[in-house]
C-alpha cells in the first residue's frame, strides 16, 4: 500500500511517497492523473519513503509515466534508493527514468532550458504509433517451434512496443520477436525483453498482455520501423 502527499516547491508538485508500489498502488496513477487534469506539468516524485517496488509496481510507473509525457509535461525521481534503482537497470527503465539523488538537485533541473531538452527528448523517445499488427514471438531460453506463439502489437516505437496476446511470458524473459508490418512482404525480427506484464485491474483492454523493450536490433530494420512509425503518426496527424 502507497500513502501519497503533495506539495508545491519553486513551481514543482512533489509527490511524498510512503510504503509500498505494487499492484495495490493505483493511486499513484489516479494521483498523476489528477494534477495533470489541474496543469501540474511538472512532477517530483520523492521515493525517500518507499520500501519497495515490485513488477507490478513498475508496470504502475511506466502508466503513469506514459501519462505524463502523452500530455507534454515531465516527471522525475529523487532520493531512490539503490535496490530500487536497480531494479530500473535489470529491466532498463534507468534509461527513461530521470533520477536525482535529492530534491534540491532535482528541483534545481527543472530549470526552464533545462526542461525543454528533456522534453524534446522524452517526446523523441515515447513516439509511439497505435496499430494493430501482428507480431510473432517465442523466449530465446527455449527457442521451440512448438512454443512460437503470435499476438496484436498495441502501440510501437522505436525501443519497444505493447503487445495483446495469449500468452503473456514472465519478466525478463528474452523474446525473439518478427513484427508483420502493413505491405511490407518480409517481417522486421528482433530481439527484445519483457519489461512488464499487463495486470487486469490497470489495462483490463489489453489483458492478458506484456510490454517489451527492443534489446538488440539491426540499426537498418530500427530505421524502417522508426520511419514507419513517423510516416503514420504524420498521416493521421493530417487526416
Amino acid at each position: 500500500m502507497i500513502t501519497i502527499k503533495v506539495r508545491d516547491i519553486k513551481g514543482v508538485t512533489v509527490m511524498d511517497l510512503e510504503g509500498r508500489i505494487d499492484i495495490d498502488a493505483s493511486e499513484f496513477i489516479e494521483t498523476v492523473g489528477w494534477l495533470l487534469k489541474n496543469n501540474k506539468s511538472r512532477i517530483l516524485c520523492n521515493f525517500e519513503n518507499v520500501e519497495l517496488v515490485d513488477y507490478s509496481g513498475l508496470s504502475i510507473l511506466a502508466i503513469a509515466y506514459k501519462n505524463v509525457t502523452n500530455h507534454n509535461s515531465i516527471m522525475k525521481f529523487c532520493n531512490v534508493s539503490i535496490h530500487i534503482r536497480e531494479l530500473f537497470r535489470i529491466v532498463q527503465m534507468d534509461k527513461v527514468l530521470l533520477c536525482y539523488d535529492n530534491e534540491k538537485q532535482a528541483i534545481l533541473n527543472f530549470d526552464e532550458k533545462i526542461l525543454e531538452l528533456e522534453n524534446k527528448h522524452l517526446r523523441r523517445r515515447f513516439k509511439r504509433l497505435e496499430m494493430n499488427i501482428k507480431v510473432k514471438y517465442c523466449s530465446k531460453k527455449t527457442k521451440s517451434k512448438n512454443e512460437v506463439y503470435e499476438g496484436t502489437v498495441v502501440n510501437i516505437s522505436g525501443v519497444g512496443l505493447l503487445m495483446s496476446c495469449r500468452h503473456p511470458l514472465p519478466v525478463k524473459t528474452p523474446l525473439s520477436l518478427e513484427i508483420f508490418l502493413p505491405e511490407e512482404l518480409v517481417p522486421v525480427e528482433m530481439e527484445g525483453m519483457v519489461i512488464w506484464v499487463v495486470e487486469k485491474k490497470l489495462q483490463p483492454c489489453f489483458y492478458p498482455g506484456m510490454g517489451v523493450q527492443f534489446i538488440k536490433i539491426d540499426s537498418e530494420k530500427q530505421k524502417e520501423l522508426v520511419g514507419f512509425i513517423e510516416k503514420n503518426i504524420t498521416h493521421r496527424s493530417e487526416t
